[in-house]
């Protein structure tokens, strides 16, 4: 999975204030999903730090699997495998990729959010 973050500035026409918001870019986002992008900016930085928890604990082997998700997407995930799945069509699988990569991306995110939350 290759991405990256960027920090858009953009003036509000509502209150006339300039204000920033952090993007997610994904190489070939579609094949995670068409939403995945959207749902994965639309955690709470609370429930981001808990994903980026357990997810470590999975790895480790210390909890066997861990579920989450936000309103389209659930991603299932075991110590080796993660599976993206599209609640809305089925509960089908729309791609696999292993934990460690799901868990660098969410970690990544997390910390992105930190160190831009006062910007």
């Amino acid at each position: 999975m290759k991405y990256k973050f960027e920090q858009y500035n953009y003036l509000d026409e509502r209150d006339r204030l300039n204000k920033t918001t952090s993007l997610i870019l994904i190489e070939n986002e579609e094949q995670y999903g068409v939403y995945f992008s959207t749902e994965i900016k639309n955690l709470s930085l609370s429930y981001l730090k808990e994903i980026v928890n357990s997810l470590e604990q999975v790895l480790s082997g210390n909890l066997q699997q861990y579920d989450f998700g936000y309103e389209v997407y659930s991603i299932e995930c075991n110590k080796n495998t993660s599976s993206i799945i599209d609640i809305y069509d089925d509960c089908k699988t729309i791609t696999e990729l292993p934990t460690q990569e799901i868990y660098k991306f969410m970690r990544d995110w997390k910390d992105h959010l930190i160190e831009n939350q006062n910007n």
